[in-house]
């Protein structure tokens, strides 16, 4: 049976664990199997960014924390769908998330780049798979802009491992302890969102997964936001979620948007990742390497600067 794993980054029974949990009954109603991970509940520590990455090279158990990180990453290559669910804290959604993202997704789990380099590493072959995904933000202000970085971050989550969106919510004005039963309308958007990413799920096999929310116009059509880099002096925009440029014109006092025709620059898509990582590698070639010689030198006055310091105390020996 096909299952979705969904990743709540909310309070025991809050309000993005009523949501979800309003999503995953819809879903098992037809015919998904489900299950919730309470990320809060989890030992997960940030990633340490280690210069030979051995979570890629030799898998999550190499990993210098011993934690649930290892466990997280065979619950995201097991599932056939992908749900996260988070609270707007400060714009964005609670830290938990990018914990998550920097620790159980990143390369390690690119099947663009594993065709860059040219193999998959043998502790994740024939693991690596597109799935659909939806997305849930719970914001409690109803201005858009305190919950502007709400859903573009839970966006963050799903690029790397080829998650294809196919709905999300971003929820306003539910802040308190169960008020989320409150909005019977919101309710039902969940329970409708879970129909839509089992529906996904379910035909994955048949068809590719593709966008089932609202048709709510938005800057971006690509990936539904309104998250836009506007270059001053120019007409030019880019998407600051999926990564496509655009021109910006008004007609009758109205903005409108048109974005490229091509996945060249979508960071949703397998072409837009390529383009990414051949930039990386030109900096490299182009920057990086002809200068390398000089860092050693021009390095070590910023290492021997330890006297601004301070020891954490839980690192201060007795």
């Amino acid at each position: 049976m096909k299952k979705i794993t969904a990743f709540c980054a909310g309070r025991r029974n809050g309000n993005s664990e009523t949501f979800t949990k309003a999503a995953l009954m819809a879903a098992e109603q037809a015919g998904v199997e489900v299950e919730l991970i309470r990320l809060n509940e989890c030992d997960l520590k940030p990633c340490l960014g280690c210069p030979t990455a051995p979570c890629l090279v030799k898998g999550p158990d190499c990993c210098p924390h011993h934690d649930d990180g290892a466990w997280l990453v065979e619950k995201l290559l097991d599932c056939d769908g992908y749900l996260m669910a988070a609270p707007v804290w400060c714009l964005s959604p609670a830290g938990i998330v990018s914990v998550f993202r920097d620790r159980v997704i990143g390369p390690k789990l690119d099947p663009q780049g594993f065709k860059m380099f040219g193999r998959v590493p043998e502790w994740v072959k024939g693991r690596v798979k597109e799935r659909p995904g939806a997305l849930i933000s719970v914001g409690g202000a109803g201005t858009e802009n305190w919950t502007s970085l709400g859903l573009p971050t839970l966006y963050t989550t799903t690029f790397t491992p080829q998650t294809n969106v196919v709905d999300h919510m971003n929820v306003t004005e539910v802040a308190d302890m169960g008020a989320a039963v409150l909005r019977d309308d919101l309710i039902e958007r969940a329970k409708n969102l879970g129909e839509h990413l089992a529906y996904a799920v379910l035909h994955m096999d048949e068809e590719p997964a593709k966008w089932m929310g609202d048709d709510t116009p938005t800057a971006c059509p690509n990936c539904h936001q309104n998250l836009l880099i506007m270059h001053p002096g120019t007409n030019q925009c880019e998407c600051a979620v999926c990564g496509k440029f655009g021109t910006v014109s008004m007609t009758d006092n109205k903005l409108s948007f048109v974005f490229e025709d091509t996945d060249i620059n979508d960071r949703l898509a397998p072409a837009g990742k390529l383009t990414h990582g051949q930039e990386i590698f030109r900096i490299k070639r182009e920057i990086y390497e002809p200068n390398k010689e000089k860092i050693p030198e021009k390095w070590q006055p910023y290492k021997d600067y330890n006297a601004c310091i301070t020891t954490a105390p839980s690192r201060q020996k007795a």
